[in-house]
């Protein structure tokens, strides 16, 4: 009876319907991943809302000649505490004292290096207050790691032909930090409980950087070179006008970033819609195939229908022939954007830019979406055809 139906028909507009079906869903696939990657990117590390921003003065000829203080007095961050725009203002400590990060663990050789410590009040960073808190009772210092450290160690692994290292690999490793001077080291063991790109130096427990700056540093007096602001929502262009009145910046890295997720996600969006207006086309041209191949097989249909065939063993027949067809666009779309994905995850990957390079859920829902919706249209314009075309 399929043969009957389907052989010696001119297929060249299905071939063509088809290849836009194909190109549609790869377009549509690639750009939910390219956005499911990019709107979840450095969300597990990003530690400061895009309303918040690292500030530092300017280094200017007059700081070099001793004539101005690179850092912020208590009377300048009283000053921009009080600005309407600002919802937040706190400075970063920093150590007063000289500290060695130590890795002796059986996974990877001896490492141990200078490091510089970092801290600011947890209201003012995204993460778990019961993961990242201390006291002295604690048997471990919980850090966050920049994740440039996890990359100089993979460099050093890789120069001595060793394995690198992940991140859920190097959260595990046994680690250990030397405070102090020589005249009066002591050693507490860390635990990495996360890892940022909002910060180039390890960040630890403000309640444990000021208990050490106290034990171990010679001064008491604290140098704020930096502060954490945050500005109230939708005011951050007041923010960055204000600090270059004042000749403040902030990192250009994290303005630039934003800026550059906006564009990308804005261009993804018209991607995503002319993948959508080329399947609604291309299912548009597969209707009018299905509708002209019924015309044409009027004597065919007629004839089976006296022969006692039901309108649904007709409609099944066409059924499976058109999901035939877009099974086999489905997957040759979906190869296509395997090996693209796959190509797309080294270049970022290469790049220095960490992903999930795992195909996400949205991906695969949308296909299944897309196959659900093209055989509800498929079995909605056969059957009413049939019936109005041949019902008698």
């Amino acid at each position: 009876m399929q043969k009957l139906l389907f052989n010696h028909r001119n297929k060249f507009q299905l071939l063509i319907a088809s290849i836009g079906i194909i190109i549609g869903l790869i377009l549509l696939l690639i750009s939910l991943e390219l956005y499911h990657k990019g709107k979840f990117y450095n969300e597990s590390s990003k530690l400061l809302d895009e309303h918040t921003l690292i500030v530092q003065k300017k280094v200017s000829r007059a700081a070099h000649l001793g004539l101005g203080s690179p850092g912020f007095s208590a009377a300048e961050i009283d000053e921009l505490k009080k600005q309407k725009f600002i919802s937040a203002c706190s400075p970063i400590m920093s150590n007063q004292f000289e500290v060695i990060v130590e890795i002796n663990d059986p996974i990877i050789p001896a490492f141990n290096s200078n490091i510089f410590l970092q801290a600011i009040e947890n209201d003012l960073i995204d993460i778990s207050s019961n993961e990242f808190k201390w006291e002295d009772s604690n048997d471990y210092v919980p850090v966050i790691m920049p994740r440039n450290f996890l990359m100089m160690l993979n460099t050093f692994l890789s120069a001595s032909q060793l394995p690198q290292l992940s991140e859920s690999l190097i959260s595990n490793v046994q680690m250990n930090l030397t405070l102090g001077p020589k005249s009066k080291r002591s050693v507490v063991p860390a635990r990495i409980v996360g890892f940022t790109n909002d910060f180039s130096s390890i960040l630890v427990p403000s309640a444990f950087l000021k208990m050490a700056n106290l034990k171990f540093a010679n001064t008491k007096d604290e140098f704020q070179s930096q502060l954490v602001i945050k500005a109230i929502d939708n005011k951050l262009g007041l923010l960055e006008s204000y600090l270059e009145d004042k000749g403040y910046e902030s990192g250009e890295d994290q303005i630039f970033i934003s800026r550059l997720k906006s564009t990308i996600f804005i261009t993804l969006i018209c991607t995503m819609s002319l993948a959508l207006l080329t399947l609604f086309l291309s299912v548009v041209i597969t209707i009018q195939y299905l509708q002209m191949m019924l015309s044409e097989l009027t004597f065919e249909i007629r004839l089976m229908l006296r022969l006692g065939h039901s309108i649904q063993a007709l409609k099944n027949i066409f059924l499976r022939f058109f999901m035939l067809v877009f099974s086999a666009n489905s997957l040759i779309s979906f190869v296509c954007f395997y090996f693209l994905n796959v190509a797309i995850n080294n270049r970022l990957i290469r790049s220095g830019i960490i992903i999930n390079e795992s195909i996400s859920l949205w991906s695969i829902s949308a296909l299944f979406i897309a196959f659900i919706i093209f055989t509800i249209l498929v079995n909605f314009f056969t059957v009413r055809r049939i019936k109005s075309q041949f019902h008698s």
